[in-house]
C-alpha cells in the first residue's frame, strides 16, 4: 500500500472518528437520509429533497435513541438545505462549521453518512470541479457520484473542518455527487423564524404536474435550409439545454429562462436561411409574453426547443446520409438531453 492511499486512509478515519457522534439518521418511513447536529439547540442540517414531503421523520441518535422530529426551522429550496429541530437538543453534540474559503479543485474530501444497518462510513473523494452558479450558488462537483442516502452528509477537509453538506444529485440526466459549501449553511442559523410543522417541507414540492406542450412540426418547417444551418440551430439548442437544464435543476430557474431567451433571439437575429426556425422560435418567445411566472416562461422556451430539435431528429432521419471513405456512414450527432 503506497504511502499517499495510507495517508487517505488515516485522514478517512480520523473524520469518521470526529464526526460520528454528531451524525443523525434520519428514518423517512421506507427511506434514509444523513442529517448533522450544527447547534447545541439541536438543530439538523440535511439535504432538502431528501426529507421534502416526509409525513414522518425519525432522528436516530448515534447511542441508538429514537426520536420523532416535528419541527422545520429553515428550509433553502434554490441551495437544496433544510434545518430540522430535533426535541431531544444536548444529547448530540454539535459539529464546527469550518471557513467560507473553498477547497480547490482535486482536493481530497470525506463524506461521512451514517447507515441504519451498520456503523457510519467515510468516502474519501476528490473535487472534481468548482461550479459557479452566478451570484446564488457557488458549489462543488466530486470525482464520483454518491448513493441518494448519502445526501445530507457532512463534508471533511484533510483538517477536519466541515467544508459543507453532501448531496445526490441528477442535472440533464447525469448523477452527480455535489458539496454545498458552509457559506449557505451557517446563515441559516443567524435568524431563524419561529420553528413550523413538518408540511413546511412540503412547500416546493407542491407544484402541480407540468403539462408539456411541444410543438408537434412537420419535417417541412426545415424546407430550403441547408444542411449546415441546420446543423448549427441543433448544436446551439442543444448546448443552450445542456447548460440551462443543471441551471434550473439547481434553483436558477431565472438564469435557464434568460439564457434559453438569448438563445431564441440569437437564432432569430442570425437564421435567415432557417425561416422556419424562425418562426417557431417568434411564437415560443409570443407565448412567453402571456406568462407572468418565469418557471412558465422558461419551460415555455423549453418545450420550443424541444419540438424543434425533434423536427430536427426527423429531418435527419429523412435524408439519405453522406458516405465518408473512413466508415462509409459518418457517426451520429448526439445532444445531451
Amino acid at each position: 500500500m503506497s504511502d499517499d492511499v495510507q495517508a487517505r486512509r488515516a485522514r478517512a478515519e480520523e473524520a469518521l472518528r470526529r464526526t460520528s457522534a454528531s451524525l443523525v439518521l434520519l428514518d423517512l418511513g421506507g427511506h434514509t437520509a444523513t442529517g448533522f447536529v450544527i447547534s447545541s439547540e439541536g438543530h439538523v442540517v440535511t439535504s432538502l429533497h431528501a426529507v421534502a414531503s416526509a409525513r414522518a421523520i425519525t432522528a436516530v441518535l448515534p447511542d441508538g435513541l429514537r426520536s420523532s422530529v416535528v419541527q422545520v426551522t429553515a428550509v433553502d429550496e434554490r441551495r437544496d438545505l433544510a434545518v430540522l429541530c430535533l426535541s431531544v437538543p444536548d444529547l448530540v453534540p454539535a459539529l464546527s462549521l469550518g471557513p467560507a474559503t473553498l477547497p480547490s479543485e482535486g482536493e481530497a474530501l470525506n463524506v461521512v453518512q451514517a447507515h441504519a444497518d451498520r456503523s457510519p462510513e467515510a468516502r474519501t473523494l476528490e473535487v472534481r470541479a468548482v461550479q459557479v452558479l452566478g451570484e446564488w450558488l457557488t458549489l462543488l462537483e466530486l470525482s464520483r457520484t454518491l448513493p441518494e442516502d448519502a445526501s445530507g452528509s457532512p463534508v471533511l477537509d484533510a483538517q477536519g473542518q466541515v467544508v459543507g453538506l453532501a448531496t445526490a444529485a441528477l442535472a440533464n440526466g447525469r448523477a452527480l455527487g455535489l458539496v454545498i459549501p458552509v457559506r449557505y449553511i451557517a446563515p441559516l442559523l443567524k435568524t431563524p423564524g419561529p420553528p413550523r410543522p413538518l408540511s413546511a417541507l412540503d412547500a416546493p414540492r407542491q407544484r402541480a404536474t407540468r403539462v408539456r406542450q411541444v410543438p408537434q412540426h412537420p419535417v417541412g418547417l426545415l424546407e430550403g435550409c441547408a444542411t449546415p444551418a441546420v446543423e448549427s440551430v441543433a448544436s446551439l439548442l442543444g448546448q443552450a439545454i445542456n447548460v440551462g437544464a443543471p441551471a434550473y435543476n439547481r434553483g436558477d430557474v431565472e438564469g435557464c429562462f434568460r439564457l434559453y431567451a438569448h438563445t431564441a433571439e440569437q437564432l432569430i437575429d442570425e437564421r435567415d436561411d432557417c425561416p422556419g426556425v424562425q418562426r417557431a422560435l417568434r411564437d415560443g418567445l409570443l407565448r412567453c409574453e402571456g406568462l407572468k411566472d418565469v418557471e412558465d416562461r422558461a419551460w415555455a422556451l423549453r418545450d420550443t426547443f424541444d419540438g424543434l430539435m425533434d423536427v430536427i431528429g426527423r429531418w435527419r432521419q429523412a435524408r439519405p446520409a453522406p458516405l465518408t471513405p473512413a466508415n462509409k456512414r459518418p457517426p451520429p450527432k448526439t445532444y445531451l438531453n
